[in-house]
């Protein structure tokens, strides 16, 4: 601005008088503006408090992958929310009860856990209504096992689940990487090309040790 107003006029200190009045227009001043920058929000309890590993899960589902047959299976994946362990299991559909199953293998090796993180899918919904049916006073009573605690994620904040859509995308990269656009495989693989993608995963999550100070 400066050059252009001295290619006909001569002001005394004129980049003082034009920076002051800059400072005093108002739609200058909406366009400078800078937008409010807030810290990292602190975990939830459930991230950071000391547990057993699987105690507390989410879970989330992945695919589809197509069989050399014609048929579709899809990844459900279980993560540690504190030690980001993985564990992954096929399902051929996407239903309630092809999940039930799938939950009842994960259990079956890894143990029950005490919450389940999830997002609003009808599978998972279908899934906590029919175990809400039971009666778990009865079943805890004459037994060991104790109902497991539900946390479902608000529909509009998909971001809250990212601590396991983040695992989700690495697979679907392995996967693209070993199988190609076409993401086919075998009928007799497809649990080995998951036990190869889920050591890979394992060792990209567990970071690195820091050493301990002298």
């Amino acid at each position: 601005m400066q050059s252009l107003i001295r290619e006909r006029f001569w002001i005394i200190r004129a980049r003082k008088t034009i920076k002051s009045i800059l400072n005093e227009c108002f739609i200058c001043a909406r366009f400078k503006v800078k937008s409010l920058s807030s810290g990292p929000s602190p975990l939830p309890p459930d991230r950071v408090n000391d547990c057993a590993i699987f105690e507390v899960v989410g879970i989330d589902l992945a695919g589809p992958l197509f069989l050399k047959t014609g048929e579709k299976v899809w990844i459900t994946l279980f993560t540690c929310a504190v030690y980001r362990a993985l564990h992954l299991e096929l399902v051929n559909a996407l239903s309630s009860d092809a999940f039930l199953l799938a939950l009842r293998r994960f259990i079956a090796r890894r143990g029950r856990p005490r919450i389940i993180y999830c997002d609003n899918g009808t599978n998972f919904r279908s899934a906590f209504n029919n175990l809400a049916k039971l009666d778990w006073h009865k079943i805890s009573r004459e037994a060991s096992t104790q109902k497991i605690v539900w946390k479902f994620i608000l529909p509009i904040a998909a971001w809250w689940g990212g601590w396991w859509e983040r695992l989700v995308r690495i697979i679907k990269e392995l996967l693209r990487r070993s199988l190609g656009k076409s993401i086919s495989v075998k009928s007799t693989k497809p649990e080995k090309v998951l036990n190869t993608n889920d050591a890979i995963v394992k060792k990209y999550t567990s970071g690195r040790l820091v050493k301990e100070p002298k």
